[in-house]
């Protein structure tokens, strides 16, 4: 202890038999005064010490005893919350705190019970504040009289503070020993105002759980809509304070989108699980929310209540995932399979010999059954015991018909017969089935039959120009030569509806000369992006009239030269010759091995004896065939064209699990292959080639490679240090007359695929993956009015801003190895091809060269874009670095 010259009630200007609520009002108006530059940092420092001598009953007692108090103290002496209590020492307060973990950043004073952001709330520290929210203080907890951080903020009189916490999700519904709540504390007109006004917004009041406001007052703005800084939804809010019955309002009544991320990348299912809130965690998981996502320290949310309340939350989710699969498959819980299923185990068979397949095909689940096709279950898995009946005989007796339709998409083996002696052309159609199910199987299954003996290869999907719906309103199935007047045919004879236009992704067919253009020939020439290979089915939007601005400049790639003459005698004089026969019946499912050639023929599937002839050259040379990434090239041809097959081989190469089988669209030069039936011969006569995709992000992003340009095919990407460091995939160079002004897209790894094959397309539009594009439901919505411009949203959004391109709002995270990275597009824009807005992204950060006043830039015409680039931006370095450091802070 030392003296001063001055003593503590000198300093603050008060008599030595000064109360302690006047001692507070007094502290209160120096606050002020300081904030108002009235009183320098060097004097306001010995007014801390002042009032934390006098503030203090023992301290006091102490001081008026013996005259000894502490007034001067050395900046590595102070305690957080004195660093805090001086706004000036803001940069020490963060190099303190910067690091710490939760424990260290919501301690209280053992005496008073302050905790750091409630000393910055008293001293009107904004920024200290701000700080302090984001770093994870906790704004409810109360100090020793159990007022709160924004108790004193509004006692205080900093409407500034008050705004910021009621931002960050302070509850101002909580009351002190005074039974007041913070805003009966209010100490101007200034903090009731704010009061006032942000009791308006929703997510105020979902912070102080006010479920019977939203039952009167519901919902003004959308569900999903982000709030403040911190960009959390509504759900965020609810889960983070641990309220149950208004997460359950929410998702239930208001149907929240339960995957959203916050700034930091936070789930709901992550706040809730850090907050240790165990029926929130359990009622968010049985609803499917998506328990994969990590946050920006690549956490997922398991990981983050793990660290921090241990056993009691990683045992929920220990229990969801080890739920029975049977039953999981049995009652259709689809998202189940997303995120806890082990691939591995897609054939597996309960003790009573039926497998998964069949259990959804049984009880009619299609999503279910669709996942477990997509990630390679068995499609002719026969149950183990009698009567050893597929999925297609089960799906077939309980007239499942969509089922049906799927199973053979996916290549289902019809001529199987089960312990009945039945196919499933054989198969009975249950009872208990309605007239019109049952009569949709027999005619998929005719059609089926068909369509094998007239060598219709190509499925086309056929959807309706607008809405939501991604189901197609017709499936056919087209020859290699099929032209024009041969789709239209086809869909007449399906459907009563005529569409004399087709667009791929809104660009559209072309038939200049009709009797000549082949399908595959326009789809190939209408796409985006140039490639050989064309997978299936195709899928078309029809038009009833010609679509507006159909013609607005939509380049027509020119079909790749190809002289099948010189082709094929080339491939004869190069390839290695070989034979096989192959008798009638075929009692038993047979192998053949040609070279690294595998054919399978499945039992029953030979009506007449065959003999087989297949010319194949491994690696051929690019030079001479022009296949990028070919394995190996073949040709099938049968000795006896008079031969039958009920079910056409199946082919393999071996020790090339990642090759793609594509066969030649003769009379067309582009490839295709089928997604279905991804290693079914097409036909017995043709030219085929295993073609290997290259992995840009493994178990990400897979390309042909003919999409971009390399130095090599091994390693595709480049490292760029403009305009942020990268590292990049060029898929052309910038045509600088046409296309001079440069832009960026953030996007979702998941979806790069697609644009790189469609470009970058208007909401609404079906893509040829099948989805529809829309804006995301935590933005601008379609329909809605913004910057006077109707249906804002209707439109193809990119931005001169790489920082801004990056925002969560656009660029989706995904992890690559130790790295957590972004997807961002480059692109070239048209001059005057675009409209500018203001940032619609509330909170955004600015960056140097950012022009605020037009950082948006609303494309119209897909036309008017080019992509030239994929950037790979890293947000982490290292991922497990991040996790021990979030383990740490979160102790």
């Amino acid at each position: 202890m030392a003296t001063s010259d001055r003593t503590p009630y000198q300093i603050l200007e008060v008599s030595e038999d000064i109360d302690y609520v006047k001692l507070r009002r007094v502290y209160r108006e120096k606050i002020h005064d300081h904030l108002k530059k009235k009183i320098s940092a060097i004097n306001f420092r010995r007014i801390c010490r002042a009032y934390e001598t006098l503030s203090d009953f023992e301290k006091r007692r102490l001081y008026d005893a013996k005259k000894e108090w502490i007034f001067e103290l050395p900046i590595d002496k102070y305690t957080s919350q004195q660093l805090a209590a001086e706004p000036d020492l803001i940069r020490d307060l963060k190099q303190r705190l910067r690091n710490a973990n939760l424990t260290k950043l919501n301690a209280q004073d053992p005496v008073t019970g302050h905790t750091t952001l409630y000393t910055a709330a008293r001293a009107g520290n904004l920024e200290a504040v701000k700080f302090l929210t984001e770093q994870g203080a906790e704004p409810d907890l109360s100090q020793r009289t159990k007022s709160t951080a924004l108790h004193v903020a509004s006692f205080y009189g900093h409407a500034d503070v008050v705004r910021c916490l009621l931002e960050s999700g302070a509850n101002f519904e909580i009351k002190n020993a005074g039974n007041s709540t913070a805003e009966d504390e209010s100490y101007n007109a200034d903090v009731k105002n704010v009061f006032a006004e942000l009791k308006q917004i929703a997510y105020v009041r979902a912070a102080a759980n006010e479920l019977d406001w939203f039952y009167q007052n519901g919902l003004t703005q959308h569900q999903d809509t982000e709030y403040f800084s911190q960009r959390q939804t509504l759900l965020h809010c609810a889960s983070k304070k641990g309220y149950y019955d208004l997460v359950h309002w929410l998702v239930e009544q208001r149907q929240a989108n339960m995957d959203l991320v916050d700034f930091n990348g936070n789930t709901a299912l992550h706040l809730a699980a850090y907050g240790g809130h165990k029926n929130i965690i359990q009622y968010l998981l049985d609803c499917g929310c998506d328990s994969t996502v990590k946050n920006r320290w690549g956490t997922t949310a398991e990981e983050e209540g793990g660290m921090k309340h241990g056993n009691s939350i990683t045992d929920i989710f220990k229990e969801i995932r080890g739920r029975d699969m049977f039953e999981m498959a049995r009652t259709g819980v689809d998202w189940w399979f997303y995120y806890y299923f082990d691939d591995s185990l897609k054939d597996t068979s309960d003790t009573t010999g039926i497998s998964l397949l069949y259990y959804a095909c049984r009880y009619g689940h299609f999503s279910v059954a669709k996942w477990l096709l997509e990630h390679g279950a068995n499609v002719n898995i026969q149950m183990k015991t009698k009567p050893k009946s597929t999925p297609l005989h089960g799906a077939k007796y309980r007239g499942h018909y969509l089922i049906v339709e799927l199973l053979l998409e996916y290549d289902a083996d019809v001529n199987i017969k089960n312990d009945f002696g039945t196919t499933v052309f054989d198969e009975e159609i249950s009872n208990e089935v309605d007239n019109i199910s049952s009569n949709k199987i027999q005619k998929i299954l005719l059609q089926y039959q068909n369509n094998l003996k007239s060598d219709k290869l190509i499925d086309v999907h056929v959807y309706e120009n607008d809405g939501e719906d991604e189901e197609p309103i017709v499936k056919v199935k087209l020859g290699l030569r099929s032209k024009y007047s041969d789709l239209l045919a086809a869909l007449s004879s399906v459907s009563g509806d005529q569409y004399p236009y087709f667009s791929i992704a809104r660009r559209m067919l072309s038939f200049k000369e009709k009797e000549e253009t082949t399908i595959i020939s326009a789809v190939g020439s209408a796409r985006y992006g140039f490639s050989k290979f064309i997978d299936t089915p195709i899928r078309l939007i029809g038009h009833k009239t010609l679509p507006n601005g159909h013609a607005n400049n939509q380049p027509i790639h020119q079909e790749p030269k190809l002289y099948l003459r010189e082709f094929n005698t080339k491939l004869d004089s190069q390839g290695k010759t070989s034979t096989f026969s192959l008798k009638s019946p075929l009692n038993a499912k047979k192998t053949v091995q040609i070279g690294n050639l595998m054919f399978t023929f499945s039992e029953g599937s030979i009506k007449s004896d065959i003999e087989f002839k297949i010319i194949a050259l491994s690696t051929p040379d690019p030079e001479t065939f022009d296949i990028p990434g070919c394995i190996c090239l073949f040709k099938t041809e049968i000795n006896r064209p008079n031969s039958e097959l009920s079910e056409l081989p199946l082919v393999s190469i071996v020790n090339e699990l990642e090759a793609r089988f594509y066969t030649l669209a003769q009379p067309s030069s582009y490839w295709f292959s089928s997604h279905t039936r991804q290693t079914r011969l097409p036909m017995l006569q043709g030219i085929h080639a295993f073609v290997r995709h290259i992995d840009i992000i493994p178990n990400a992003l897979t390309l042909p490679g003919d999409m971009f340009i390399a130095a090599a095919l091994d390693q595709p990407l480049i490292l760029r240090n403009n305009p942020v460091p990268c590292t990049c995939l060029v898929l052309r160079e910038q045509d600088s007359n046409m296309f001079p002004n440069i832009a960026y897209h953030g996007t979702n790894i998941k979806v790069i695929q697609f644009i790189v094959r469609d470009g970058l397309v208007t909401p609404g539009t079906l893509t040829a993956s099948g989805k529809r594009v829309n804006p995301p439901s935590n933005h601008i919505a379609r329909d809605v009015t913004a910057f006077h411009v109707k249906d804002f949203a209707a439109a193809i959004f990119l931005s001169p801003s790489v920082h801004y391109s990056s925002d969560p709002v656009y660029a989706i995270p995904f992890s690559h190895g130790d790295l957590q990275m972004i997807p961002v597009l480059e692109c070239s824009v048209k001059r005057n091809s675009y409209d500018t807005y203001p940032s619609t992204v509330r909170h955004y950060t600015e960056h140097p060269g950012d022009n605020m006043n037009a950082i948006e830039w609303r494309v119209k015409h897909p036309a008017d874009i080019v992509i030239n680039a994929i950037l790979f931006i890293t947000t982490n370095e290292s991922i497990s670095a991040s996790k021990l450091a979030r383990i740490a802070k979160s102790s």
